[in-house]
């Protein structure tokens, strides 16, 4: 009996040495996409949990400025409060992707339109866990 215990706690470090490798993997993979692209990370309800410098940069703010704060934050208050900011939270939230030329409001008050891609998160139960918004770092040609 103590033979077979002793195997199922190797089984189960195995498991676990397996699982924080995966993890050091995923961690590598995104460093690699925060060197290169713009990153907002949101929660479900669209509050801001974590931005990268070229993301602020693009936008003008400080972290301090962002984190916590609604996504609105960032939006002109007329498009914040029509249908279509709804509609585009509400697609979000069921999973849909979106990717365009977005109009954003600087730091500085002044209007920047920004090639992202709003990506959402879900579970596996098929529930929204976070919204990873990818900004390009140079407006793509045709974009305009």
């Amino acid at each position: 009996m103590f033979g077979k215990t002793k195997r199922e706690l190797q089984a189960a470090l195995d498991k676990l040495a397996a699982a924080e490798e995966k993890l050091r993997e995923l961690e590598a993979d995104f460093a690699v996409i925060e060197d290169h692209q713009a990153v907002l990370v949101m929660s479900p309800d669209g509050l801001i949990e974590r931005t990268n410098p070229l993301f602020r940069e693009a936008v003008g703010y400080q972290e301090h400025e962002l984190v916590g704060q609604h996504h609105r934050v960032l939006c002109d208050t007329q498009y914040t409060g029509s249908e279509a900011y709804i509609t585009f939270w509400r697609e979000l939230v069921t999973g849909h992707a979106h990717r365009g030329l977005f109009t954003h409001v600087h730091a500085d008050g002044h209007r920047i339109q920004l090639a992202s891609r709003y990506l959402p998160v879900m579970s596996e139960k098929g529930f929204l866990k976070r919204i990873i918004t990818l900004v390009e770092r140079d407006v793509p040609a045709g974009c305009q």
